[in-house]
């Protein structure tokens, strides 16, 4: 298990091939990640704004084959800080960990997924992702100490200031969100349906 404070930032890219050429040249390329992730929600959502103050943030996603359950803590945004707990499990167990949290009732939420690219630039981890149509950047500092947030979170927003890259507003995030969470085929609940119908259908991710 790791537990580390996730200072990060997310905005918009304009152009995903253009900002990924530039990143190509100029910063490190850490790895590519095709994942597909499991997001819960305790109820019925249409507006996320709703759920601004709700702090667990949990999901069971595969990525690059490797699966695992994900719990992030605390407040969030296009701007934020929060912990996360990640624990690896094997792929023939994700089904179960499906299960494992219905029985706890949290059986609705929504997948995401996506197509990450990830680079070392001055210090901050850039992930551009792509997401159907659509596509953002979230920019990362890892801290182990909530007194080192501030300085993480004025770095991130410096380096991003000198690249040109807008971070959303909280407004500009949460119609974002609202958007990849009406997608109807994307909505998942556990209590309807059966885990290795909706493998057949993402199957390249397992």
């Amino acid at each position: 298990m790791k537990e580390q404070i996730e200072v990060e930032v997310r905005g918009k890219i304009l152009d995903f091939s253009k900002t990924l050429d530039f990143f190509k040249k100029n910063a490190q390329f850490v790895e590519e990640k095709d994942r597909l992730s499991f997001i819960y929600f305790r109820d019925d959502v249409k507006d996320v704004s709703e759920i601004k103050d709700e702090l667990v943030d949990l999901r069971v996603r595969i990525t690059n084959k490797k699966a695992e359950i994900v719990m992030k803590y605390g407040k969030w945004g296009s701007q934020e800080s929060r912990k996360e707990f990640s624990f690896p499990i094997s792929n023939e167990n994700f089904g179960p960990a499906l299960d494992f949290f219905k029985c706890l009732g949290w059986s609705k939420g929504v997948m995401m997924d996506t197509k990450t690219f990830v680079f070392n630039y001055e210090g901050i981890e850039f992930a551009l992702v792509s997401v159907g149509k659509n596509s953002y950047f979230e920019a990362e500092i890892l801290v182990n100490s909530q007194k080192n947030i501030e300085s993480a979170n004025k770095k991130i927003k410096e380096v991003c200031s000198f690249l040109n890259l807008d971070i959303f507003s909280e407004g500009e995030f949460i119609s974002l969100i609202n958007y990849l969470n009406s997608r109807k085929e994307y909505l998942f609940d556990m209590e309807k349906e059966n885990f290795e119908d909706i493998k057949e259908k993402f199957e390249e991710y397992f």
